[in-house]
């Protein structure tokens, strides 16, 4: 059976509102009895090695032996693609595993940067990217499967995060889009100053008229309503206040808000002409029927040609104000944008194209750039094309598989020594090579781009936390699992009963984590299959329909699952508030009873000095990790690539999704195609 990667179900459309409540757990029991650092042995393992002198071979040093990594297919042949078949994504065999630590450097982002080839004026572009489900801002609460967008090809943001191929893509450095500058003059007051050569489409309502402060507020005390989907980043905002004859914005807090910049970048907070709001179902897109009249009037570098279910395409706005700060010409480069087909035409059939199609048109040169799904896939494309340009990006940070618990008020998991066990009876290097060629790191939840690192030239770290970094309960030690359960009263007479929620609710998303959690639960019952008895449950679905219709189904774990999934699939997650308030707090998640967790989580939240932030982020981690709240997986690296001749279009740490990071195409542009 083919085993899946979190990227690997097609992207897009219909994505989000999968899973379950974030993290879980509260309480621990008994008193530690074990620790890996003071004595326990591990089993002997058959893994595979890399070469003695390769850097992989160095981090794996610091790391319990594991167990086998798995066997399968190895990588498919070059023909296979020529033919319009997907590369093989089976386990692979370990020899066939790459190195990360190579592959992050040579696919490293300053490999795109500079180039000295001089921006010129382009025709089109094809990517191979989703149709949204809706181009308005503010029908969202309609669209609840969506969570990237190309909104901001229309319309204009106050910030962005910057991109481009001489940008650091694993440092999320923010710049201003409307706004040509902020300041903080008190913790709980942030002021915009906005551009004043912004005019909105010469068409009616709008009739070219500036855009002024007043339009901001109006979009952001749309997003304030809790039916938005974008309230989430605005808990802490009182008010909105404008001021049109000062060209200022003012967001008065109810306290301070360091995240508050970073969410602000996300695609969806955007600033739509104020006559949207009294019709928020325009521009939505019905899988299998024909979309609405809608004709999108936004300040943004594109105008939408055309949306349907098949595809979509945007031309280039001649009014566009922004000017490309090398040459000083006015952007955007492109003269037009096009995503690719990624829903299938035919409502009655599952809505996604099979892998396979997609790979066959990036072969046969449809897409210029594309996200690729394993190492196999860049390799496939190396092979085959002489101008590939990939990169290799850190993982999204938080955004791997992981288990949480259903209960731990009472019962086994009340007992942290029993949630350490499972932990350490995990061979995470064995799931990397097995799910992702080895081109994934063991995630931890949290993120590391706001961890001070000394070594790095930004002063914060890069890179994911090498194996040895995250800890006792991360490493892969089965008789120190063995020696916690026992001291907590499980053996071979008294068998821990663990259910497993795979998590594999539907067709189409079912390959997303299963694949990940069957695999664990494999090595719970081969590691310590003497203390544990583990059961591989499949959820309940409920639908009022044929089935096919994602928006009329609904799941939830099966009523026996102690552990349950909660995939991450994509988000954008440009502040670590999300991974650590958003996920640990107790008023964000019930199971969650730490006041210590809750100290820490609201105290981030308010800190405005990056490195004192920093210490209290590291703090909440190793709390996380040592006391078990969540079973966190392995977290697979971002792949792009586009062909020769294309420049700014990549990814970055906190989007490999092209609809996560759309404002990258008003500064993207192409080389002629030699005569």
């Amino acid at each position: 059976m083919r085993a899946m990667s979190r990227r690997q179900v097609v992207a897009g459309a219909l994505r989000a509102g999968i899973g379950v409540a974030a993290v879980g757990a509260v309480g621990c029991g008994g008193p530690e009895t074990y620790n890996p650092r003071d004595g326990g042995s591990s089993e002997e393992g058959q893994a595979a090695s890399p070469a003695a002198d390769s850097p992989l071979a160095r981090e794996r040093e610091q790391e319990t032996p594991q167990e086998g990594s798995g066997a399968g297919a190895g990588r498919s042949e070059t023909a296979r693609a020529r033919e319009g078949t997907a590369p093989s994504a089976t386990p692979t065999a370990a020899s066939d595993a790459v190195d990360p630590l190579v592959w992050r450097q040579r696919y490293h982002w300053r490999a795109l940067a500079g180039s000295g080839a001089e921006p010129s004026r382009s025709s089109a572009l094809h990517i191979h990217a989703a149709t949204p489900l809706s181009w308005s801002p503010f029908g969202f609460e309609l669209a609840v499967f969506q969570p990237g967008t190309f909104l901001p090809l229309l319309y204009s943001q106050l910030v962005v995060m910057a991109t481009g191929d001489e940008r650091d893509a694993h440092r999320g450095e923010i710049e201003g889009d409307l706004a040509t500058g902020w300041e903080v003059p008190e913790p709980t007051r942030l002021v915009f100053n906005l551009r004043g050569d912004v005019r909105w489409p010469d068409s009616e309502p709008l009739n070219g008229r500036a855009l002024t402060a007043s339009d901001v507020q109006i979009s952001h005390d749309a997003y304030l309503s809790p039916a938005m989907q974008q309230a989430a980043a605005y808990g802490a905002v009182e008010r909105v206040e404008a001021d049109d004859r000062e060209g200022t914005v003012t967001f008065h807090l109810r306290e301070p808000a360091s995240y508050l910049l970073a969410k602000m970048t996300d695609p969806r907070h955007v600033i739509g002409p104020p006559h949207y709001l009294d019709d928020p179902v325009a521009g939505m897109i019905e899988p299998g029927a024909p979309s609405r009249e809608f004709t999108p009037q936004g300040t943004g570098p594109f105008q939408l040609e055309y949306a349907s279910i098949a595809g979509w395409g945007a031309t280039r706005n001649p009014d566009y104000f922004k000017r490309d700060e090398s040459t000083g010409e006015q952007l955007p480069f492109l003269d037009r944008i096009r995503g690719g087909l990624l829903l299938s035409r035919n409502p009655s059939q599952i809505p996604f194209v099979p892998r396979s199609e997609t790979w066959g048109d990036w072969v046969d040169g449809r897409f210029e750039a594309i996200e690729l799904l394993t190492p196999s896939e860049l390799m496939e494309s190396e092979a085959m094309f002489a101008d590939i340009t990939a990169q290799v990006t850190a993982p999204t940070p938080g955004n791997g598989s992981e288990f949480t618990f259903k209960s731990t008020g009472s019962g086994p998991f009340a007992d942290a020594r029993v949630r350490q066990a499972l932990s350490l009876a995990i061979d995470r290097r064995g799931l990397a090579d097995r799910l992702h060629q080895g081109l994934a790191a063991p995630d931890c939840g949290h993120d590391w781009t706001h961890v001070a690192d000394e070594s790095s030239d930004t002063g914060f770290r890069e890179w994911p936390w090498t194996p040895a970094e995250l800890g006792d309960w991360h490493a892969f030690d089965v008789q120190g699992a063995l020696a916690l359960l026992s001291a907590a009263g499980y053996g071979p007479e008294t068998r821990l009963m663990l259910g497993v929620d795979r998590g594999d609710w539907d067709p189409i998303f079912g390959g997303v984590n299963a694949s990940a959690m069957e695999i664990a639960a494999e090595q719970w019952q081969s590691n310590i299959g003497e203390a544990v008895e583990v059961r591989v449950l499949t959820r309940e679905i409920s639908t009022d329909s044929d089935g096919l219709d994602l928006r009329t189904r609904s799941s939830r774990p099966h009523a026996d699952a102690a552990l349950l999934t909660s995939g991450r699939l994509r988000q954008y997650v440009a502040d670590p508030d999300d991974l650590t308030y958003g996920r640990l707090h107790s008023l964000k998640n019930v199971l969650v009873r730490d006041a210590r967790l809750d100290e820490l989580c609201e105290r981030q939240r308010g800190e405005l000095d990056a490195g004192r932030r920093s210490e209290v982020l590291e703090e909440i981690r190793k709390r996380d990790i040592e006391l078990g709240w969540r079973l966190t997986l392995v977290n697979p690296y971002g792949l792009a690539a586009r062909r020769g001749g294309v420049f700014n279009v990549g990814a970055t740490h906190i989007a490999h999704s092209f609809d996560l990071n759309p404002k990258q195409f008003e500064r993207a542009w192409r080389s002629p195609p030699a005569s």
